[in-house]
């Protein structure tokens, strides 16, 4: 087997366990929003009072692209589909009206929400 070869199998395998991990971490707990909820409080409460037809996945994908992840990375978070989270991507920017807009979801979350933005140092 060539380095190639290798390689990908240890990507298979890491992301394997990044899914079995996740999808653990999420049966342990009564509801993943509460999870989340803990990192950005401010955030949940501005989405959900602007946005009060978003449902609680709708406002963790929300939280998740606000903070950067891809689509992929939600999937496996969410033990999902990566089509399923896009789909649901289309829908929340449809409950936002961003169709008629020239912002995307993930510009106008980063814009809406740049304040509540959590500064690392």
């Amino acid at each position: 087997m060539d380095s190639g070869d290798a390689q990908r199998k240890k990507i298979k395998e890491l992301l394997k366990n990044l899914h079995l991990d996740s999808s653990l971490l999420l049966d342990k707990t009564e509801n993943h929003l509460e999870l989340v909820n803990e990192f950005n409080i401010d955030f949940f409460t501005q989405i959900k009072n602007e946005y009060p037809q978003l449902s609680d996945s709708e406002v963790i994908i929300c939280y998740y692209l606000f903070v950067g992840f891809k689509s992929k990375e939600i999937a496996v978070f969410l033990n999902s589909s990566t089509r399923a989270v896009e789909g649901k991507r289309y829908r929340i920017a449809k409950k936002m009206d961003l169709q008629k807009s020239d912002f995307t979801l993930v510009e106008y979350l980063n814009t809406s929400f740049k304040s509540l933005k959590k500064v690392e140092s």
